[in-house]
């Protein structure tokens, strides 16, 4: 109670700067539990929006911390409060999500942890790149693919740019998830799109030609029609084979 009126007494001061300080380092160093109860009090004795700035707050600390905080304010009834620090943690950066999205599985939020994952499907191209790597270091192959799977349903303008900043594996499993999500038509202007980066649109032609016979040669087709070869670039070593 003593830190919520110190809390009070600095706001009613005009020093909001100092209050919002100290909240910002109480609410990474407490417990969970002891956060829901400060959030209480504050909710009670504190200054306007206190309750949920505390909750916010959180989201600097450790992904467990966090995770767990979340939890328990949603135990609690505190609806704001959490709705406040999850929507907090849709901006955890690219090198923290993995470890993010492994604290809210283990705190029995793995559901939220998937709208996280969603969330960052439409992110920009070089950002999407970095998340897709940092899953896969993780350890993470599956939340890579989903948030792939996810890209490649996005306008084809998108997906080409994405594809185009992916290393050349990650490009890959892209490319097979928009060969077997979208249409021909649709491939064939992602083939136009990335007609003049040799290795990505051989990679087209590859999984294009792995496709159900009838599709792949729907898909071969489309590529013609828009002028398209359908026959990797010549290079020493190439992998090539007949296209259909």
């Amino acid at each position: 109670m003593a830190l919520v009126q110190r809390i009070s007494g600095l706001h009613q001061q005009g020093a909001t700067h100092e209050s919002a300080a100290i909240v910002r380092q109480v609410a990474v160093m407490i417990t969970p539990e002891d956060v829901a109860r400060l959030a209480t009090l504050l909710q009670e004795n504190g200054p306007t929006g206190s309750s949920t700035y505390l909750a916010r707050s959180v989201s600097a600390g450790a992904p467990e911390h966090a995770a767990a905080t979340l939890a328990v304010l949603r135990r609690e009834g505190m609806i704001d409060e959490a709705a406040d620090l999850f929507h907090t943690l849709w901006s955890a950066s690219s090198a923290a999500l993995p470890a993010l999205l492994a604290a809210l599985e283990q705190s029995g939020q793995s559901a939220d942890g998937q709208t996280l994952l969603w969330e960052r499907a439409s992110a920009p191209a070089e950002e999407l790149a970095e998340l897709a790597q940092h899953l896969k270091d993780a350890g993470r192959a599956d939340d890579a693919r989903h948030l792939l799977r996810q890209a490649a349903g996005r306008p084809i303008n998108e997906v080409a740019a994405i594809a185009g900043a992916l290393n050349e594996e990650t490009a890959m499993e892209l490319v097979g998830e928009l060969v077997r999500l979208r249409s021909a038509s649709d491939i064939g202007r992602f083939g136009a799109a990335i007609q003049g980066a040799t290795e990505l649109y051989d990679t087209l032609l590859f999984a294009a030609d792995d496709l159900e016979e009838s599709r792949a040669r729907s898909v071969f087709a489309a590529l013609r029609t828009g002028g398209l070869p359908t026959q990797p670039a010549p290079r020493p070593r190439s992998r090539s084979r007949q296209r259909r």
